[in-house]
């Protein structure tokens, strides 16, 4: 198991977001959890992860719940895969909490029987008929977004689009369902798209994603992706297909996100709309922005999660 016991690296991230980096602009009434409720509860999180990239997923509400409560690094076994496991002490006594960050929407059963709570970050919108599996949100798959998210949205507010369309692919997963709508959007002559198969480094990403009237999103590994988060942060007219899987509060189609059908025969169509309706679009960029504030923020997602924790133990 990979070993993430407060590394400088650790240590600096976490210094950087608690002193740089703004705090959520609204918070979830509903999430609230005070003080005093968090006086007698220990989060005991596991100094080894199973795989060493799931951090990816959890160091984002690992910081955020080292801001609210008392967290202790233990030896704690992790032997699922996909999942990471950490213990929530509330009045002494303790509980097996996991977090499923696979992305595959099945959960494992073993581990759900064991756990007094399990979130399930590709959560299939049908659900699985277990009380103690709910969903478990997403995030954002650079921590760093934080401390410039400011200035990316600033730059969106301006409104000095270098693209119409914009939205960039790998093809390690999805890659047939990515290839077409690569190839719808480069063969078409109906607005500017910028994109395509190549890659670029994250913050030059995110920077692309803030220059675009339009973003699009396609399915990963998982039907949930990184990318999608990232767009809601900055505050995008988002566009692609339906997820089979949900967040733990429901995007809205045509307010936060703008869905197409599932074979794409409509996604040209959809792009040109919001590409020329700038009311639309704005007011769709709104509505992902504020989403993402009040409920996928690292802030308010942490607060989910305590809120969750406290709620059912």
């Amino acid at each position: 198991m990979y070993s993430r016991i407060q590394t400088l690296r650790d240590k600096a991230v976490g210094v950087a977001l608690h002193m740089f980096a703004p705090g959520a602009p609204v918070m979830n009434e509903a999430w609230t959890v005070t003080p005093e409720e968090l006086d007698d509860v220990v989060i005991r999180w596991p100094a080894a992860y199973q795989w060493p990239t799931a951090g990816l997923w959890v160091d984002t509400i690992l910081y955020g719940l080292r801001d609210r409560a008392r967290v202790e690094f233990v030896p704690l076994p992790q032997p699922y895969r996909g999942t990471v496991i950490f213990q929530f002490v509330l009045r002494s006594k303790t509980h097996d909490i996991a977090i499923d960050y696979s992305d595959y929407s099945e959960v494992n059963q073993e581990s759900v029987a064991r756990c007094a709570l399990y979130f399930k970050m590709q959560y299939l919108r049908e659900g699985y008929g277990f009380e103690n599996v709910i969903p478990g949100g997403y995030v954002c798959d650079g921590r760093k977004i934080y401390l410039h998210l400011s200035g990316l949205r600033r730059l969106r507010e301006r409104g000095e689009f270098d693209f119409d369309v914009y939205g960039r692919f790998s093809t390690e997963f999805a890659g047939g369902t990515r290839r077409r709508a690569v190839e719808l959007l480069s063969e078409q002559k109906l607005f500017r798209f910028e994109g395509g198969l190549k890659k670029v480094k994250y913050l030059e990403f995110l920077k692309e994603v803030a220059r675009a009237k339009v973003c699009i999103d396609l399915p990963g590994e998982g039907d949930l992706c990184f990318r999608l988060i990232n767009y809601l942060a900055v505050g995008a007219c988002i566009v692609g297909p339906r997820p089979r899987t949900v967040l733990h509060v429901p995007l809205v189609d045509r307010v936060h996100v703008a869905y197409t059908k599932d074979d794409l025969s409509d996604l040209l169509d959809i792009c040109r709309y919001y590409v020329g309706d700038d009311a639309a679009r704005e007011e769709m960029c709104l509505n992902s922005r504020r989403f993402f504030d009040q409920f996928l923020h690292k802030d308010n997602l942490t607060a989910y999660y305590l809120r969750s924790c406290v709620d059912s133990l």
